[in-house]
């Protein structure tokens, strides 16, 4: 439905203007005050040199201005790409001329000296925060000064824009290879809402953590949840444990969707005791498959119930989340939301009986239109018949209930002829009191073709040996899942999102 998210805030204002819609740092913004800027935001537009491939560029923080911008962009009609500001420059300048960027909304914390050359390309750009503008060129605006001249009675006129873009432009973290860009619609992450919203309650009286960052599909469909049933989000521009907990301590925060990753660092620092959690009704966690002893520690430190998910950038995202009602089953992510289909298949693209373990691949009305001029690859994706290939492994059980069995096809682990999954070696290891993190990885080898090296962080204040963990996998795992080497570190590398770089631990 077009301007799904612009109405659902405009019933919201009408009803409780101020309740509150953000919380960002000392800054709340109410519905009504949402609703207003995001409409002067959208009138604003008008002023603007726009043609009918126009996109708007979103390179700013977790702050009140990305949501207002989005909301205003949306319903103007104007397509949008969120920057991941965490990525090389080069791929930053290559998504902007990819994608055909040619308006921006810029925090000023990305306006230094070596980054004017690239602001300066865009035609037009907003600049939000105190900033030295003088060096950018011609159509640059205040973004406080672009509110208050925004006609709000233009905010509806709808932009033309070429009917091929789509709504918005997810582009992918570039880990492996180039960026690419997801196409989706509103009413795709609309649809997606509503059918997370059966398996997960969120009420107006909730207060939800936003640490996760918005660029990020899971961030993304996080504070759009909230905005369809008129809740509270507060923004975090820092995703770290200890202001993740103090948040929750002074807003009495109810909900807190999060990464294994966090939740592994989060358990560790409220164990030290100075925060009071007692909010919480429950926690949320994607990107990754959690561990069951992670999720068990979880959900003893925090005294709530954790409900894993699983999703893609490509589906809107979420494909699977556990119950609230009936909490999460060990091992899976959860029963296949409403409007979604799921099957297994083999290498030969046969669909696989329950129970048994193959590729997983989605269809519905949330799976994307393509990757933005990727054409061969969408073909590769997307099966004539409307499938997206996830690439993961996993399997369904009678009940509909999904299982990321494997972890991911790339990331097998081939040790002399035995498919090795890292997810299970991962798992294992997570019982060990020392460990807090972990990753397991394939490395070339001569003769076996690859070896298992786990890379490990370990707890504070503990302690472990090589030769120790070893013992440990033996006693836990298959005799043919023993990892070759362990690897310490301080810390595993991640993308913005808390996701592991296996890429970069393969070449340690």
């Amino acid at each position: 439905m077009a301007l799904e998210f612009y109405n659902l805030i405009k019933t919201h204002a009408e009803r409780a203007p101020d309740h509150p819609a953000i919380i960002d740092g000392e800054v709340t913004l109410s519905y009504g005050q949402l609703l207003e800027q995001a409409e002067r935001f959208a009138g604003g537009l008008n002023d603007l040199e726009l043609n009918p491939q126009s996109k708007l560029g979103l390179l700013c923080l977790n702050q009140k201005e990305y949501l207002v911008a989005l909301m205003g962009a949306l319903l103007k009609g104007l397509p949008v790409i969120p920057y991941n500001f965490l990525l090389t420059p080069e791929d930053m300048v290559y998504i902007t001329r990819d994608a055909g960027i040619d308006t921006v909304i810029a925090d000023s914390a990305f306006i230094k000296p070596e980054t004017i050359p690239f602001i300066q390309s865009f035609k037009s750009k907003i600049v939000v925060g105190p900033a030295d503008t003088t060096g950018l060129g011609a159509d640059t605006y205040a973004y406080e000064d672009f509110l208050e001249k925004g006609d709000r009675s233009k905010a509806s006129s709808r932009h033309e824009r070429a009917e091929s873009l789509p709504d918005m432009i997810l582009y992918t973290s570039g880990t492996t290879a180039k960026p690419k860009g997801v196409m989706l619609n509103e009413s795709q992450f609309a649809a997606n809402c509503r059918d997370s919203l059966v398996h997960i309650p969120i009420t107006t009286k909730d207060k939800i953590i936003i640490a996760l960052p918005l660029f990020h599909s899971f961030g993304n469909i996080m504070a759009l949840i909230v905005f369809m049933k008129g809740g509270t989000l507060i923004l975090l521009r820092q995703f770290a444990p200890k202001s993740i907990l103090q948040n929750i301590t002074e807003h009495k925060a109810t909900i807190l969707p999060l990464v294994p990753t966090i939740y592994s660092f989060l358990v560790d620092l409220n164990a030290r005791g100075g925060y009071d959690v007692s909010s919480l009704k429950y926690c949320i966690s994607g990107g990754s498959a959690l561990p069951r002893a992670l999720l068990t520690k979880v959900e003893e430190s925090l005294k709530v119930s954790v409900i894993e998910g699983y999703g893609l950038s490509e589906t809107s995202p979420v494909i699977a989340v556990n119950t609230f009602k009936n909490g999460s089953f060990p091992g899976s992510v959860g029963p296949v939301v409403p409007h979604v289909e799921v099957k297994i298949i083999d290498e030969s693209g046969n669909e696989k009986p329950t129970g048994e373990v193959g590729e997983i691949l989605v269809r519905g009305e949330t799976v994307m239109r393509g990757y933005w001029n990727r054409p061969e690859e969408t073909a590769e994706t997307l099966t004539p018949d409307g499938w997206l290939k996830t690439g993961d492994l996993g399997h369904l059980d009678e009940k509909n209930r999904l299982f990321i069995s494997a972890g991911r096809i790339k990331d097998l682990i081939i040790r002399a002829g035995e498919n090795i999954s890292p997810l299970a070696i991962e798992n294992a290891l997570m019982n060990h009191p020392a460990i807090a993190e972990v990753a397991a990885v394939g490395v070339p080898d001569e003769r076996a073709g690859e070896r298992v090296k786990v890379c490990v962080v370990l707890r504070q204040e503990t302690a472990a040996t090589e030769n120790e963990l070893k013992k440990f996998c033996r006693e836990n795992l298959p005799a043919f899942m023993t990892p070759d080497t362990f690897q310490f570190m301080e810390a595993l590398p991640k993308t913005a999102t808390g996701k592991i770089l296996k890429t970069e631990l393969k070449g340690n």
